[in-house]
């Protein structure tokens, strides 16, 4: 009988009598070899999480957490969607007034970013290990606040008030999105059977990249608009979305 993990291959054979394919002096044209899926294929080798429980309590505060902000935040995701899907929403969000749902957006955004740092460190390790979840997690913050950060500090420079409040509601609106949007991918890795792990691993892949060319696109139409400088706008890409992404990979290559 077949087993479940093997793939077929068709090799040509030389004349070797060391050859198994070469019989009675007769040399084969073609042999089927079975050779393992995964050495033939190689795939991320993902395993089922070492801490079961772990995962459990996670994926229950995740829920909880979740659910809260649903019914407390007043339509937060709501207006999120909103301006994700057209550019000119994000006054629906300054006129609500993030500083008095500060709170919300906070706890959205840990939200977000905890779901990142798990799928990174689970991706990088293959099993729900604390350590590298935090220090992600701890990455990611310390990236948003930075972010915000800059854009408030070339505002006051440049003295360009209108670009900044719409630069830092985008900002906070995926940031909070894309781990949001992935949170149900990233949670199923935990339960899914092996065999669709790498499927999930390529679907969240194509999600992210995807949600980050969006994000781009975002960023060239809002500094366009704006006639901000090529030189600024290469600068700030540079430093604020593509440095990141490498010392992340790099991190999570080591």
């Amino acid at each position: 009988m077949q087993a479940p993990d093997t793939n077929f291959i068709y090799t040509e054979t030389t004349g070797d009598k060391s050859n198994p394919c070469f019989i009675a002096g007769e040399e084969r044209q073609d042999s089927v070899i079975y050779i393992p899926l995964k050495s033939f294929n190689p795939i991320l080798p993902l395993n089922k999480p070492g801490h079961i429980a772990g995962s459990l309590i996670y994926t229950l505060v995740f829920l909880i957490i979740f659910a809260f902000l649903r019914i407390r935040s007043k339509g937060l995701f709501s207006l999120m969607l909103s301006v994700l899907i057209k550019r000119k929403k994000y006054e629906l969000i300054l006129n609500e007034g993030i500083p008095s749902n500060l709170g919300y957006y906070i706890l959205a955004l840990f939200l977000s970013f905890s779901i990142l740092a798990t799928g990174i460190a689970y991706f990088s390790f293959h099993a729900f290990y604390l350590k590298p979840i935090i220090y992600i997690f701890c990455f990611l913050i310390l990236y948003h606040i930075c972010t915000l950060c800059t854009v408030r500090l070339l505002a006051w420079t440049f003295n360009i008030r209108n670009v900044k409040e719409e630069v830092i509601v985008n900002i906070w609106t995926y940031n909070i999105l894309i781990g949001l949007f992935l949170s149900p991918l990233v949670l199923s890795l935990f339960f899914v059977k092996l065999f669709a792990l790498p499927l999930l691993a390529k679907i969240i892949t194509i999600c992210l990249v995807m949600f980050y060319l969006v994000k781009l696109i975002r960023w060239f139409e809002i500094l366009f608009t704006y006639r901000v400088s090529i030189l600024y706008m290469i600068l700030y890409l540079c430093a604020l979305e593509v440095i990141p992404l490498l010392i992340l990979y790099k991190y999570v290559a080591l």
